[in-house]
Formats: C-alpha cells, structure tokens, sequence
C-alpha cells in the first residue's frame, strides 16, 4: 500500500473514532493525522521528482555514451592513420639504416661523430656533443680538396684537447688553445 493510501486510511480511523478535538488527547491526534497526510504527500512529491531525475540521468548518460562512441571512433581512425604512419617511417628506416655512414672525429671536442651521405652532398656535419658545425669531404674529391684550406689538427700540451686550425692562421702567429687558452707552440712544416 502506498503511502499516500495509509496517511488517507488512518486519517479515516481517527475521523471514524468520533475524537473530541476540544480535549488534548484529541487535539494531538488530530495534529498527527493531519501531519502523516502532509508528510506522505511530500515524500510522494520526493519520490516523483527522484524518478524524474533519475530518467534525465538516463537520457545524459545515453547521449555520453553516443558522444564517447563517436570520439573514440575518431581516435580510432586516427589511431589507424598513425600505425599506417609509423609503418611508413619504420619502411624510412630501413633505408637509412642501409645508407652507408663515416666516422670522422670532431675537430673541435675529438668526438666520434658519424657522417651520412647526405652530409657530405652538403659538405658539412654537425657534432651532436658538442654542436660544433665542421666542413666534412671523402678523401679523394681532389676538386674540393683544391679550393678548401689545409688545416691541421694540433693538440694543446696544457689541457690535452684538440683544435683544428687553418694554415694561414698557423703562419700569421702563435695560436692559441680555445679551451684552456694557452699559446700553442708548434712548427709547420711543408711536405
């Protein structure tokens, strides 16, 4: 039984009991009828406006769910274009890996730097310790090797690093190391 039902069914017992409302005993009786009928209306208000909500958080979590299928749907998509992508570029790979690559020492930190094709085409690399860019030739390209400077690697007594200069600043006069500084003593000879 509802409750709307019970408050209605008790409030009818107390009607039919024939109580005195002019007594304190009936008086309260009264009271507490009336207030079991107004409670129950409230709570059955209560109850209609929780199953309102309820369905209204039904609706919302349908819609986010169509919503959620559509995103990850596209991310799917995406996900799929980025596998494609990255085949490519594994595919990429490959042929760099087959590409052939030189080791030649940084003249400016003595570092092991590895050359690419490319590199030479361009005719410089770039050292990744210390990020020094330095001309780059394969022996041999007597073209290039005419036009470009002689240059020696010299390695300072002081601090032990090595520094690459050109001829012409050897003979203008006495070098100094760029790391620590100190004059370079050295002869050039010619061969």
């Amino acid at each position: 039984m509802e409750l709307n039902k019970k408050a209605a069914y008790l409030q009818g017992l107390v009607d039919g009991l024939g109580v005195d409302e002019s007594t304190k005993e009936g008086k309260i009786i009264k009271a507490m009828a009336a207030l079991l009928g107004e409670m129950a209306d409230a709570i059955a208000a209560m109850d209609e406006d929780l199953t309102h909500a309820y369905d209204q958080i039904n609706d919302l979590s349908e819609e986010l769910e169509d919503l959620e299928a559509d995103l990850y749907e596209d991310e799917d998509a995406e996900d799929e274009d980025d596998d494609a992508a990255d085949e490519d570029e594994d595919a990429g790979d490959d042929d760099i890996a087959s590409e052939p690559f030189y080791e030649v020492a940084c003249p400016a930190c003595g570092e092991t730097v590895y050359v690419s094709e490319d590199d030479l085409d361009a005719g410089e690399a770039n050292c990744a310790h210390c990020g020094v860019t330095f001309e780059v030739a394969l022996e041999g390209e007597e073209d290039e090797a005419k036009d470009a400077p002689v240059q020696y690697e010299v390695t300072c007594p002081a601090c032990g690093s090595t520094a690459v200069f050109e001829e012409d600043e050897l003979l203008d006069g006495a070098p100094k190391c760029p790391n620590c500084g100190e004059p370079l003593d050295f002869e050039v000879t010619e061969e």
